[in-house]
């Protein structure tokens, strides 16, 4: 992982991306007992078309493999989801937390984000971490980006709510 950091930085470095966070299951891992997760959730500030099919057309033009959604960076593979997804993504990616991972830079999501991104995915997988990553983010934080970013296509706060009923 941390060869792949490296890359990702020097993508960075290089104006292919402006930023990017870890999400997903690595994120999850940063803050709770490790799960099992296949590959990297990379989210990264893009705001076009153009610019994502720029990053494919980098590692293919270097010759790395592409299997399907990923790209496999440095033996790992790498999910890259930019930030045109969802208003929510571009600010969990801006507002991402600096870590240090073996001493390479990079960020990941704050709890809040990540938990309001798992609301949006809302997988079976993903409910069953929200909880224990709640017990440790502020909730007056994630109720206010819950409440921002829900929409009929996303109702983030609905979901929200099915899972704590589900503690009761």
């Amino acid at each position: 992982m941390i060869d792949t950091l490296r890359t990702l930085n020097k993508l960075k470095r290089e104006g292919l991306i402006r930023d990017y966070a870890i999400g997903g299951g690595y994120a999850v891992n940063y803050y709770l007992e490790p799960i099992l997760t296949y590959d990297l959730d990379i989210f990264v500030l893009m705001g076009t078309d153009a610019e994502y099919a720029a990053l494919y057309e980098y590692f293919r033009s270097r010759k790395y493999k592409i299997e399907n959604v990923y790209i496999v960076i440095e033996g790992m593979p790498v999910q890259f989801l930019p930030s045109s997804i969802s208003p929510v993504i571009e600010e969990a990616v801006k507002r991402g937390k600096r870590i240090r991972v073996k001493g390479v830079a990079s960020k990941v999501f704050t709890l809040e984000y990540l938990i309001a991104t798992l609301l949006m995915a809302f997988r079976p997988k993903d409910r069953m971490v929200i909880p224990q990553l709640v017990q440790q983010a502020d909730r007056r934080l994630l109720d206010e980006i819950l409440a921002r970013f829900s929409d009929e296509k996303a109702p983030l706060d609905q979901r929200f709510g099915r899972i704590l009923e589900s503690l009761q």
